[in-house]
């Protein structure tokens, strides 16, 4: 009997089972942007354990769905959520065709840099700034020196090539990337932003602030990340060309294409100009005449919606030529010799992608990256060589990175490699080699809707220096929908690299010469036997070796929308670094351009505030309006020694104490006028960047700037006007510094006003 009724009730059991799966039923779907193409790693929830995530074709399909009242919310990044109740029936099949439209905030964008992971500008937790491709076509501006230059708390310094300062720390401190890869082929640290053309960048993200808990030691002030554009329409081309004063021109051919599972894209520019001289009485030209060509690229192929590949590359090739005139100390007839400097850089990165839903993302790349500088000078007279030098630098880095999502409150990143770095010069006994192997975890967390908490560290093993460990942390708290509370905190550290080790470099471009704590009396030796020495700034014996630095630094702030189109946004920040190196300039040649090494400066600290605020009227369409101020405050620490009695005895006593840096400017600001008139096709820009009063240099080498040392405050002001034709045709004429401010000693890179005509074209 007992028998019987556990199988009665097995057959109950069974038969149950198989009623409930029968009144289960399935939804598919496809899911598009508004202009019709499919939408790939879209989430789509009926329940906590019913969902997909869209494939390359933006299909889904989900099973074993419940019968009755459901909830589908679908969601994707930089897209507005969708929600929509549907009624299922037993053994229903549904198929939903859903349009997802693009969400749009104040600032148009969703970045990468800050976290490694896509995310949503608002809820960064670290001061992240963007310029965005709109922006940038407006401003006429075609390389990334001229972009960067118009943002605020970013300066270009000119002092060895154009490059960024950032809260107060030169350029090497600063990381450059291109789609989260480095730009090597630095000189004396800065990385040279004229050779990076804009033609195909989607955005620029920039982090301000400690980063190196997930990019490395080169991020302790920061990073500054471009994205190129990888098209979103199956077909997109475009030409653009612009021509101004000097014979200064630029042309680029931007294409792109895509389909549901292949995708490319094709940059090529070239750039060039005849030069210019703001001093006639030098023979040497304050810009010699050059000419550049890139040649940017990659695509990707979706095997499935688990595996992708990508392969993206990158080539730059730019000629110099320029006369110079040299004279030793014992012969009055100047001797004229023809220069030339060549460089070269190239970059190759492949990568395997591996989507395991929408949990789980695994990332291996590649990356190997090489830099050739080739330079050459030969005497007119006799045709023999002066001067001849060679530069290669080559850099190998290979990653894994794991992006684990375990649900709307958790993110997870984890990832380690392997990095090695080689430079080849011609003043090198040994070809010096640098490795190091790294590992890096981040943790975000969303305790509430309001409040976020992220952390992370990275550990670098150096192979000539110490290890050292990154750790961060940041958060961020939503008061209300009106105010948005962020704090950041870091270390960082960085040691000597190669070029303040052993660099003896002279740059034709600007006239400047570079040389490392171990070349630097050598070389200045030789420039004054050459007649190149005008002024001496600082003693070279005095340079010894240098040692590798460490930070503390935090950042704090608050951005305030009290509506629609208005924001502000306000950021504090404090950088202590003991053992910095710093550029330090130490004479002045007879061309007015100078001639730097590398010192240890015992402690400094840089401190600030930004301010921003944003306008986009309701009234005037099209109309947006931003400005900004920095207050910052950078100082080292000085000892010096004094005589004095003490108990009837004379003694010497050490008295430190913290003096304003040179090459800082306490005050900058910025003024941009945007303005698009949609009915009639016309385009206008008002842009202008100011940057206070600086210390230029030491002249009594007293290591203080004296009221006769400062450099005189820089006003820009650049404008433009664009007229569209046929939704095709763009010309636009514009004015570079209009103000016409022109200083030969110390902003070189600037010719005073110039004008240009450009044409673009979209083709397809």
């Amino acid at each position: 009997m007992r028998f019987i009724q556990k199988l009665f009730l097995g057959i109950l059991f069974l038969l149950s089972g198989v009623v409930s799966y029968a009144q289960q039923a399935t939804v598919s779907g496809i899911v598009t942007d508004p202009m019709g193409d499919a939408l790939s790693d879209v989430h789509v929830y009926i329940s906590e354990h019913r969902w997909a995530v869209t494939d390359s074709l933006g299909k889904f399909l989900i099973k074993k769905v419940d019968t009755g009242s459901q909830t589908v919310k679908i969601s994707r990044i930089g897209y507005m959520p969708y929600s929509r109740m549907i009624e299922i029936k037993p053994n229903d099949d549904i198929f939903l065709k859903v349009l997802l439209d693009e969400r749009v905030y104040s600032n148009k964008t969703v970045v990468v840099t800050a976290s490694r992971t896509s995310k949503e500008l608002e809820d960064v937790s670290v001061p992240v700034s963007v310029v965005d491709q709109e922006e940038i076509e407006m401003s006429g501006n075609l390389r990334l020196s001229d972009v960067l230059s118009e943002q605020l708390g970013l300066n270009l310094v000119s002092n060895h090539g154009t490059g960024i300062q950032l809260q107060g720390f030169n350029p090497e401190y600063t990381l450059i990337l291109i789609d989260n890869q480095p730009v090597i082929g630095r000189s004396a640290g800065t990385l040279d932003l004229t050779r990076l053309a804009v033609g195909d960048i989607k955005q620029i993200e920039m982090v301000k602030g400690p980063s190196s808990a997930l990019w490395g030691s080169d991020a302790l002030a920061g990073v500054i990340n471009i994205i190129t554009d990888k098209g979103k329409r199956p077909v997109s081309w475009e030409m653009n060309s612009q021509y101004g004063n000097y014979n200064t021109y630029d042309f680029s051919n931007n294409l792109s294409f895509r389909n549901e599972k292949f995708r490319g894209r094709f940059f090529l520019n070239t750039n060039g100009s005849d030069g210019y001289d703001l001093n006639p009485a030098t023979i040497t030209p304050t810009i010699p005449q050059y000419a550049n060509y890139t040649a940017s690229g990659g695509f990707s192929y979706r095997f499935n919606p688990t595996v992708e590949v990508r392969l993206n590359g990158r080539y730059y090739k730019e000629d110099q030529s320029y006369v110079s005139g040299y004279n030793y100390l014992n012969e009055s007839t100047i001797r004229l010799a023809d220069g030339r400097q060549d460089q070269s850089d190239f970059n190759i990165n492949p990568e395997l992608v591996l989507s395991f839903g929408n949990r789980q993302l695994l990332e291996a790349t590649a990356f190997i990256s090489g830099f050739d500088s080739e330079t050459e000078e030969i005497y007119q007279d006799d045709g023999s060589q002066y001067y001849y030098e060679k530069y290669v630098q080559k850099l190998r880095k290979y990653e894994i990175k794991s992006s684990t999502f375990w649900n709307d409150e958790n993110t997870t990143v984890f990832g380690g490699g392997y990095n090695v770095e080689d430079l080849n010069a011609e003043i090198y006994a040994d070809i010096p080699e640098f490795s190091s192997q790294f590992i890096y975890a981040q943790h975000e967390i969303s305790l509430s809707e309001k409040l976020s908490l992220t952390s992370g560290f990275r550990f670098d093993n150096h192979s000539k220096y110490q290890s050292q460990i990154s750790p961060k942390f940041s958060a961020l708290y939503k008061v209300n929908d009106i105010l948005t509370l962020r704090g950041s905190w870091g270390m960082g550290f960085k040691a000597p690299d190669f070029r303040q080790l052993f660099l003896n470099f002279t740059n034709p471009i600007a006239g400047y010469s570079v040389f490392g704590s171990s070349t630097v009396v050598d070389g200045i030796e030789r420039l004054q036997n050459d007649g190149q020495i005008k002024e001496m700034y600082y003693d070279p014996s005095l340079i010894t070796d240098i040692e590798a630095e460490h930070s503390s630094a935090f950042n704090v702030g608050f951005e305030i929308i009290p509506q629609d189109g208005i924001q502000l946004r306000v950021n504090a920040f404090r950088n202590n670094v003991r053992d910095l190196i710093e550029t330090q300039r130490i004479a002045l040649k007879t061309n007015n351009q100078s001639v730097f090494s590398y010192i240890n400066l015992n402690r400094i600290y840089t401190q600030g505030l930004e301010l921003e605020l944003r306008y986009s009227p309701d009234f005037a369409k099209g109309l947006n309006i931003s400005t900004g101020f920095q207050y910052l405050d950078a100082r080292r620490q000085i000892s010096k020694e004094y005589d004095d009695v003490v108990d009837g005895k004379v003694v010497t006593v050490t008295r430190t104490s913290y003096e304003t840096m040179f090459n800082r400017s306490k005050y900058t600001s910025n003024f941009k006028v945007f303005y698009t008139h949609e009915p009639s096709g016309l385009e206008y820009s008002f842009r202008v960047q100011y940057r206070g009063k600086y210390g230029f240099s030491d002249r009594n080498q007293n290591l203080i700037v004296d009221s006769d040392e400062y450099a005189e405050p820089i006003s820009i002001i650049n404008t433009s006007l664009a007229k569209t034709f046929y939704e095709r045709y763009k010309l636009m004429i514009g004015v570079k510094n209009l103000n016409d401010f022109t200083n030969e000693t110390e902003l070189p890179s600037n010719p005073g006003r110039t004008y240009y005509v450009q044409l673009n074209i979209k083709l397809y």
